[in-house]
């Protein structure tokens, strides 16, 4: 596994959707393993709140129209040629 924050969340999503393409919900209740599923059951909220938390903070961010930027700094002014 990655050490890298962002490439764990991929790894994760990856496994996640994987998963979801292979298995149902009502698959996964009858067949999974219980212990796997106590600790899902145990475990999802937790994960469930801080991915609900990351996206509605995205999107806030992504719901604001992109402006020009105006920076005197980076503006380049045409020379003589």
């Amino acid at each position: 596994m990655a050490d890298d924050p962002s490439e764990r969340l991929l790894e994760a999503i990856d496994a996640l959707e994987d998963l979801a393409r292979t298995c149902t919900p009502v698959q996964a209740a009858d067949e999974f393993d219980p212990m796997i599923l106590q600790t899902f059951w145990r475990e999802w909220p937790h994960a469930s709140v801080w991915a609900g938390t990351l996206w509605r903070h995205l999107n806030r961010d992504l719901e604001t129209p992109a402006r020009e930027r105006s920076d005197v700094e980076l503006d380049e002014v045409g020379g003589t040629g």
